[in-house]
Formats: structure tokens, sequence, C-alpha cells
């Protein structure tokens, strides 16, 4: 195979491999995972959307524009999550439940922006207990 490559650089003189720069909108996704040891928590990162770009300055600029999106994001989920425990806790009240008959709560979303040279892939936490 290296004679096309060396073929091909003989005919075009400045080939350069093609480069990708992506730009992803990760969200971090916590989880409680169980009592031992005094409570653990892991997280799990989605991504929930991602665009290619030609060039690390495109995709930089669209980064930059995206980080105000991820911080509207972030203060909805803390919204939600504090939203979520007020009824919660109002429904344990109503039945003279203490706290801890419910689950640990897994906790409120955090959002990024990133740039990256490769496809952005989920990435998810360990569960000890699979």
């Amino acid at each position: 195979m290296s004679y096309i490559k060396t073929a091909f650089d003989a005919i075009c003189k400045d080939a350069k491999i093609p480069r990708s720069h992506y730009v992803a909108l990760i969200e971090s996704c916590p989880f409680y995972g169980g009592p031992e040891e005094g409570g653990w928590w892991g997280s799990d990162e989605v991504v929930r959307a991602y665009k290619q770009f030609s060039s690390s300055d495109e995709a930089n600029r669209a980064r930059d524009s995206l980080l105000n999106l991820a911080d509207e994001l972030e203060k909805e989920s803390l919204q939600e999550f504090g939203d979520q425990c007020l009824k919660e806790l109002d429904w344990l009240e109503a039945r003279g439940l203490e706290p801890d008959w419910l689950r640990e709560p897994d906790g409120e979303s955090h959002f990024c922006v990133i740039v990256k040279d490769s496809i952005p892939e989920n990435n998810y936490g360990c569960r000890h207990y699979e």
C-alpha cells in the first residue's frame, strides 16, 4: 500500500491528512450507587448533541457561543432537582414517613461544551453492583 501513498505524494506534493473538530454538548448525570462505605456516587457523561467543523477556530467559536446554553441548562436542572426534592418531602410528610424512607436522590445534572478531534462518545460510570 505504501506505493499508492508514494505515487499520491509525487502528484500532490502538499497532501495533508484531513482533520475534523467536533463540538459537543455533554451532560454529566450523577447517580447514587449505594450505601456501602458511607454511600457513593458516580456519574454518566452523555453526549446530547455534537457537530463537526473543519477547523479548530470554527469549533472554538461555536464552543464559546454554546457556553451560555450549557449554563442555562444547568440552572434548569438545578431548579428541577429542587422541585423534585420538595415534591418528595411533601409526599413523605403527607404520609408521616421519614426522609430516609425514599432512596438517596441522584442529584442535578451538569453541562459542559467540549472540542475534540474525534467523535465524542458517551462514558458511563462504574456501577460496582454490575
